[in-house]
């Protein structure tokens, strides 16, 4: 018996070792719940490790593009793609598991909703307006939330729960098999509104009839809530929400002051949230933010400044963040998209920068034991050292396309999806050769529907046509009511229009992107990146089946010709200058030639000095800009479409410097050329007593039919052109008057017809409509104008800044794509505001091919809108 018993024991010990043997095995495969590891997205996961000499172990392929961060569990690695596919695959191999389709049909695209996972349940949010919880074991749906609209942030995890929002700020909890604990809706706690939060017309009557919903009605949630503790910090607009989970229910604990918007949110392990916002021009920094408690003792948001080195502005060289920060301790971890400076560490006690690798990124970095890990806008993975003796490592994808969101670790492999709709495993040693079929991604897959889908009605350049009209030639037919259609997310800034062509509405970004998406659906087709670019607020120009992009930053200046259909570049041909603010134009095509007007010159705080000159600012001032240097020339050139380069060019330098401040149209086969010198140029400089030219010209050949020094464009405004006529305005006053006005010339010999009364400013464009022209003055007003005798007809009653309006008759449409009716030109009237999407009111909203379309300038939203009859059809 006492043998037997040993035996037993001996046996029992043996099945115990071989249980903790099989327990271990299972403990060893790490996690990744999340998106960026931890519920307060710090993305530190100092307890992974990377091997050395990753190599790609599989590559996956999916159905569309892939946005969103992968989560690792049980063996199992999940991802959801562009079009809302949930896929399960082997965590070693890839091999497929399950994957399961969710509903909504061609809306359901750009899903950037980054999937978590809890007990066995998979959580994520779609375009589509539904939020899914799947049992991970087979795909099965476990439940599904339906929400109305498009769920942009991560689902966060954090006190055995789960919290997600909608893009119209609605706050959900759940348990982690989905069931609802608790609701809370920032748009009714905040506004106390009650109609539907994206429809212009119920914020007008909200507003009371007359009010713009402008940036205090902010209410997006478009990137992703953090939770620390059991505060739910949640980004609406251009607000920080705290929310404390009582149990049952959320409480509202405090809420910022600003109005600017946020780009990305996360938080440190003391409970700072670490926010990057951005309004306009480029301005923004890593703010710190607390929630405190003010003398009264109740709850206030309270700011600790903002993180060293991370301020950035119009005359900055420094580029903005579009990703949330990633914190270990003290030190914080920013992504850039700019050339040399795409990650660097930042301190939060100390004035200390360092750059750590120099890929230009969109994505957040994840923080390993040794390394930060960062996806580049290059398709090109990086592994940059954070600790002395770490070596940097790369991996480059099969197709060079766009890494843009953050990677997951486990188990000492990488994970991460890319533009190519691929996911990518890596681990040491691996050798599993790149995929060489390229999935077709950037093919159009729901054609345009409209009823004005023809070419004819395309919104192909900046302002409309080669006459810079800004105004619609052909007739769309806008009318109320409108319908949200689709709205999207990009990560980066805007100043001016996107324009259309092929079924492809086309977006150029300030920092060098270059992006193409479906007019019908917003499905993001393809995008490029230029490193190098700064600040360049241009559309590109949609000619025949190609792009032309004027780009430039400090070090050099091209533009670029790529095919529209698939980005593809090529050519490129030099230019000189800073095409922003001052120059909004692309070129203008006249046959086999595109003409594009410049000036020569140093530029911002990098160029060389010349000795005896004043450095001019890349964004320089227009209104008094007397600081052109002398080595400023205005030229104007003319390329030859099909390889680049230069047929001919005009040197206006004998009739003044300057020239940075140019105009460019064409009309009835003439080229029409226009452009500041500056003040005073020869008590200055001893140069002739030319301001500033306009003259027409053979656009064949460059002979220069007429010129004129008594009118020009007077700073920030181009030429237009209609029926017989020109029209100039700009920002500065000119030719002996105190004020500014619209000059009306006649474009057979450039004589004056009349000068308009006096304006506070005529920016961007002068629009000429049917009966009136408009002009809008910064900061202050919008004016109509009598296009027979420039009388002012009326003036605008609502406040917009810097707005680049355009003009679709019967209405003005102004930002947040608010529609002004001018049928009765004495008596405009406000009839459609927001939503309010955007910080800054810098740009408006344009129709083409029967939509309607707004790309914010501060926000990095883009919305489409159907209207009148098919507004009832839109889903």
């Amino acid at each position: 018996m006492r043998l037997r018993r040993i035996r037993l024991s001996r046996l029992s010990r043996l099945s115990t070792l071989v249980f903790l043997s099989t327990v271990s095995v299972i403990s060893a495969q790490e996690s990744w719940t999340q998106f960026k590891y931890d519920s307060r997205h710090s993305g530190d996961a100092a307890d992974r490790s990377i091997g050395q000499n990753l190599g790609l172990r599989a590559a996956v392929p999916l159905t569309d593009k892939i946005f969103t961060a992968p989560v690792v569990d049980g063996g199992r690695v999940f991802v959801v793609d562009g079009s809302g596919v949930a896929f399960a695959l082997d965590a070693k191999d890839g091999r497929l598991i399950w994957k399961q389709a969710t509903p909504g049909g061609a809306r359901n695209c750009n899903n950037v909703s980054s999937p978590a996972i809890i007990e066995g349940k998979l959580h994520f949010g779609t375009m589509a307006g539904s939020y899914f919880v799947l049992d991970a074991k087979d795909g099965s749906v476990v439940r599904e939330i339906p929400v109305g609209e498009p769920i942009f942030s991560a689902p966060v995890i954090a006190n055995g729960r789960v919290y997600f929002a909608s893009l119209g700020s609605r706050v959900f909890a759940l348990e982690p098999d989905g069931e609802i604990i608790w609701k809370w809706d920032y748009v009714k706690e905040r506004f106390g509104f009650e109609g539907d939060r994206w429809s212009g017309t119920d914020w007008l009557a909200h507003k009371n009839g007359t009010a713009r919903a402008g940036p205090a009605e902010q209410f997006h949630c478009a990137r992703n809530l953090a939770a620390h503790g059991k505060s739910v910090i949640v980004p609406a607009g251009g607000k920080i929400a705290w929310l404390e989970d009582r149990g049952d229910r959320a409480e509202l604990r405090g809420v910022n002051d600003y109005h600017h918007v946020t780009l990305g949110l996360s938080v440190a392990p003391g409970g700072e949230v670490l926010r990057q916002w951005h309004r306009l021009d480029n301005g923004g920094t890593i703010d710190i933010l607390t929630l405190g408690a003010d003398k009264e003792g109740k709850p206030k948001v309270v700011s600790k400044g903002f993180v060293a080195g991370t301020k950035t502005g119009w005359n900055s060289v420094g580029l903005l963040s579009f990703s949330s920060v990633s914190v270990r301790g003290r030190d914080v971890y920013r992504t850039r998209v700019q050339k040399g400076f795409g990650l660097a560490r930042h301190s939060f006690d100390e004035n200390i920068t360092k750059p750590l690798d120099v890929a230009s990124t969109i994505s957040s970095a994840v923080l390993t034991k040794s390394h930060a890990v960062i996806g580049g806008l290059d398709g090109v993975l990086y592994c940059a050292p954070t600790v002395r003796g770490a070596e940097r490592q790369t991996f480059r994808t099969a197709f060079g396309q766009s890494i843009s969101a953050p990677v997951a670790v486990a188990d000492g492999r990488v994970y991460f999806g890319c533009d190519d709709g691929y996911l990518y495993i890596l681990e040491s040693n691996a050798s599993t050769p790149l995929p060489t079929k390229n999935l077709g991604l950037s093919e159009i897959r729901t054609p345009l529907a409209s009823t004005k889908r023809d070419a004819k009605y395309d919104r192909f350049t900046s302002f409309e046509n080669w006459s810079n009209t800004n105004s619609t030639s052909s007739q769309q037919d806008l009318r109320l009511p409108t319908k949200l259609r689709w709205i999207r997310r990009f990560h980066g800034t805007t100043k001016h229009f996107s324009t259309f062509g092929g079924g492809r509405m086309y977006t150029h970004t300030a920092e060098g992107q270059i992006f193409a998406v479906e007019q019908e659906t917003g499905r993001l087709l393809w995008r490029v990146y230029y490193p190098g670019v700064h600040n360049c607020y241009t559309s590109p120009l949609y000619h025949d089946g190609t792009l032309l992009v004027p780009q430039a930053g400090f070090d050099s200046a091209r533009i670029r010709k790529l095919d529209a259909a698939t980005g593809k570049l090529l050519w490129e041909a030099p230019f000189q200058g800073s095409p922003s603010w001052n120059r909004q134009l692309p070129p203008v095509i006249s046959g086999k030639l595109a003409i594009y007007g410049f000036g020569t010159g140093v530029y911002g705080e990098r160029a060389p000095t010349v000795p005896g000159e004043k450095k001019l600012p890349w964004l320089f001032e227009h209104q008094n800009n007397a600081s052109f240097p002398k080595s400023h020339r205005p030229l104007l050139n003319a390329y030859d479409l099909k390889t680049g380069k230069v047929t001919w060019s005009l040197d206006f330098s004998p009739f003044g410097s300057g020239g940075d401040e140019v105009g460019v149209c064409l009309l009835d086969g003439v080229v029409y050329y226009s452009t500041f010198f500056g003040h005073s140029p020869s008590i200055r400089r001893g140069r002739p007593g030319a301001k500033g030219l306009t003259a027409a010209i053979d656009p064949a050949t460059g002979k220069i039919i007429w010129l004129t020094t008594k009118y020009w464009m007077n700073g920030g405004c181009t030429i237009s052109a209609q029926d017989g006529r020109l029209y100039l305005g700009g920002y500065n006053p000119v030719g002996g008057t105190e004020g500014r006005h619209v000059w009306c010339l006649d474009a057979k010999d450039g004589s004056l017809i009349w000068r308009s009364d006096p304006l506070q400013g005529a920016i961007q464009v002068v629009t000429v409509g049917t009966r009136f022209v408009f002009a809008h003055a910064q900061y202050q007003r919008g004016y109509l104008i009598d296009k027979s005798s420039g009388k002012v007809l009326s003036m605008l009653k609502n406040r917009y800044k810097c707005t680049r309006f355009t003009l679709t008759e019967p209405f003005l449409i102004g930002a947040n794509a608010d529609l002004i009716d001018v049928s009765d030109p004495e008596n405009m009237k406000l009839v459609s505001t927001g939503p309010g999407v955007d910080p800054s009111d810098c740009v408006g909203a344009v129709v083409s091919n029967g939509r309607l379309f707004y790309t914010g300038h501060g926000s990095g939203l883009q919305l489409s809108y159907s209207y009148g009859d098919e507004a009832n059809d839109a889903p």
